[in-house]
């Protein structure tokens, strides 16, 4: 996987001009990119921002941008959460109406406890407020403005239904709503501050390098360009083995989650849970296509070659780990060298080693026997291959190499059979790419031609597998429940509303909203009984293991017949099913996201349905043990010191990915846009999947492994897809 040899991009070595789009040329490709800035004119850019920042501003400026840090710090402090009756009454015990409601409000305050510290930080915001609302004077475009106030509501209504599984707490009553906007108002204040801030940053990462340089920095730059530039891929190998080798053994022989036993025995050909209640094609072939087929012989032929080999089931588990650990950390490796390919610095390239190395996302998921790990790396190099094929048009110096072209296929292979529908990232990326390299003039008509060819290739694959050796082989296709997340939460938070007396719940309520016939209708698709009681606001799974896979095409019909129906009768039903389902995309939960610890994934081993067919368990010895109590404590320190724990939250990468898109879809530039086609794609499937983002990050974890190095590529100079005249 190294790759080709570049010229040293370091800071101190001598660099022909490259010609690399502008970020604040607004035109589009065809704008002429500016040289590299030179160090006396980025003094006097410098110069300008330490100006804008801290010039003489008028008083009426800084009133109104230190009021507006105000209402910002009073979105911070404000609590959502309803004030007593005996609290007010404690205070005013004949307090009534419009008295009443403004007692509600200002007892929502946080008070005299942290004024201080909010006053500080009050102040403290005068000045990027007044710097982006006096000092450049664009600020109210509509790339600002629109993903603030996007940023405002998901604060506002993610933490309603974080608190509560509903918007009682923004339109609860007068007082609620009042409340709500005046935390919405202030987020909005910060959220267009921060995106303005953002973009300003990222257009002076464009025109110019980091200052990372021996003369300045010394040791940290001799030890990042030994890691870094002398051995590109090896070293960098190296040390996130290194970093990650306490996970790997505390979790000897590897971490089961949920799914892990049941594509063992679904290989053994055991009952397995999926196979229950699909209609199989054949009663005595209990292998099935609820998850990928590929991985599941991979796991399960690594497990039966242990036992085969070795006489344990455990040494084809750690066989399995140990494969997934070491293509894990290659490919951030990859990730990492691929980015000195682009021309970026050291500084770049060693922030991104350190996000991998540190981050105990990427640790712990490496030793996690679930498909999503290696189908997120099939789509990190998926990204990377995108990228050169987008580059490889500019004129930048960056080609496709015969190497290059396999990995393309591998990993185009790997994206398709290693997630169910994961055909469609290798088919976007290779789309996207075959467009660009038709259009430019410097791009061979054979470069586009076998950019096509990949991607017929893994249609074709995808098509010969799932219609001719599945069906050949008497392996069952998924269930079309999959697909049904949404309509089916939508419903079942219906049911549960409206009548949930006759769906499983004593004492609930019956408004006569559902009739006899809607029931039934509902029965045939979902199982009515239990519909109410089985409804979980982040999860769908146990909605749709109610599903009837005997169901025709005229019930499916009839039910979504029903469905529309229902939303005409409370829209506010179905809206709030969805929002309470995804808002942890959005905002970052209080909840702490969901670990795959070594002790949760034991007491997966100790279930009845494993232990009845094998003897997994865990490695028992002190150094196991030591590692495992380092390692645990290690993530509880990230998930709980401040800011820090923001990168335990997928809100955060999703913010980030939000906020990169509309600043490359705002610069013109396509080909960055394009290369983060896949990356959205991810972000599109779990908005469709069953699981809320607030408590599980392992549907996103392929955006997130991917995003170090296209955020790098698309906006640290010099930006080689951003294409010049």
């Amino acid at each position: 996987m190294a790759q080709e040899s570049i010229t040293n991009v370091d800071d101190d070595s001598a660099l022909a001009p490259m010609k690399s789009a502008g970020p604040g040329n607004l035109a589009g490709e065809s704008a002429p990119a500016p040289a590299p800035v030179s160090p006396a004119a980025g003094t006097a850019r410098k110069d300008a921002i330490r100006l804008l920042w801290f010039r003489h501003y008028p008083l009426w400026q800084s009133a109104i941008a230190f009021l507006l840090g105000l209402l910002a710090t009073a979105a911070l402090s404000i609590d959502l959460a309803p004030v007593s009756y005996k609290t007010i009454t404690k205070l005013d015990p004949t307090a009534t109406g419009a008295l009443y409601i403004c007692y509600e409000v200002l007892l929502s305050f946080a008070g005299h406890s942290d004024a201080i510290v909010l006053l500080a930080l009050a102040l403290l915001l005068v000045l990027p407020i007044r710097y982006v609302l006096f000092g450049k004077g664009d600020s109210l475009r509509p790339s600002v403005v629109l993903p603030a106030a996007a940023f405002a509501l998901c604060t506002v209504f993610g933490m309603s239904y974080d608190l509560t599984d509903s918007a009682a707490l923004v339109a609860g009553g007068i007082s609620q709503a009042i409340k709500a906007v005046i935390m919405g108002a202030g987020c909005a204040v910060l959220g267009h501050t921060g995106f303005y801030l953002f973009y300003d940053c990222l257009d002076w990462l464009g025109t110019q390098r980091p200052a990372f340089s021996e003369s300045r920095f010394g040791v940290a730059w001799r030890a990042a360009h030994a890691a870094l530039d002398r051995r590109p891929f090896l070293v960098p190998l190296a040390l996130i083995a290194l970093a990650w080798s306490p996970s790997f053994i505390a979790a000897m022989p590897g971490i089961f989650m949920g799914d892990t036993g049941a594509q063992i025995r679904q290989w053994f050909n055991l009952p397995n849970g999926t196979s229950d209640y699909l209609n199989l094609i054949n009663p005595n072939v209990l292998l099935n296509g609820h998850h990928p087929v590929a991985h599941t012989a991979l796991v399960g032929g690594c497990v039966q070659l242990g036992m085969q080999v070795f006489g344990d089931e455990n040494a084809g588990l750690l066989i399995y780990t140990a494969l997934q650990f070491f293509i894990t950390a290659a490919t951030v490796a990859y990730l990492v060298c691929s980015l000195r390919r682009f021309g970026c610095g050291l500084a770049p390239r060693a922030a991104s080693l350190l996000f991998f190395a540190l981050m105990p996302l990427f640790s712990n998921y490496a030793v996690l026997i679930t498909k999503d790990v290696l189908f997120a790396d099939a789509l990190a190099v998926l990204v990377v291959q995108t990228a050169s094929l987008l580059a490889a048009g500019t004129g930048h110096g960056v080609t496709m190499c015969p190497r290059d072209w396999a990995l393309l296929v591998i990993s185009s292979i790997g994206c398709t059979f290693l997630r169910n529908g994961g055909l469609v990232f290798p088919l976007a990326a290779c789309g996207l790419a075959a467009i660009f390299a038709a259009r430019g003039a410097r791009v061979p008509r054979r470069r586009w031609v076998a950019i096509v060819g990949v991607a017929a290739l893994v249609l074709v694959l995808n098509m010969a597998f799932a219609r001719v050796v599945m069906p050949a082989l008497d392996i069952t296709p998924g269930s079309r429940r999959e697909m049904l997340s949404i309509p089916f939460q939508q419903t079942a938070r219906f049911v549960q509303k409206h009548d949930a007396a006759n769906a499983g719940i004593e004492g609930g309520v019956d408004d006569g909203l559902v009739s006899e016939e809607e029931r039934r209708v509902i029965d045939r698709v979902l199982g009515y009984d239990t519909l109410a009681s089985r409804y979980d606001p982040d999860k769908s799974d146990a909605v749709k293991n109610g599903f009837n896979e005997d169901a025709t095409t005229q019930d499916l019909a009839a039910y979504f017949a029903v469905w529309a129906k229902m939303f005409l009768r409370d829209p506010e039903s179905y809206i709030s099913a969805v929002v309470n389902n995804y808002y942890g995309y959005f905002y970052p939960s209080e909840r702490d996201v969901w670990f795959y610890s070594t002790i949760e994934g034991a007491k997966i081993m100790a279930r009845e349905e494993n232990r009845a067919y094998f003897d997994f368990h865990p490695v028992e010895n002190s150094l196991v043990e030591a590692c495992g109590h380092a390692v645990n404590l290690y993530r509880v320190a990230i998930q709980r010191v401040p800011l820090v724990s923001l990168t335990m939250s997928s809100a955060s990468y999703t913010w980030l990915l939000i906020a990169v898109g509309v600043y490359l879809l705002r610069s013109g530039q396509w080909r960055s846009l394009a290369m983060m086609v896949p990356l959205f794609g991810v972000l599109a499937v779990c908005l469709v999947g069953p699981c809320n983002g607030s408590t599980y990050m392992r549907y996103l974890y392929p955006a997130i492994l991917s995003l170090p190095f296209a955020l790098s590529v698309a906006l640290a100079w010099p930006r080689r897809l951003w294409r010049a005249r």
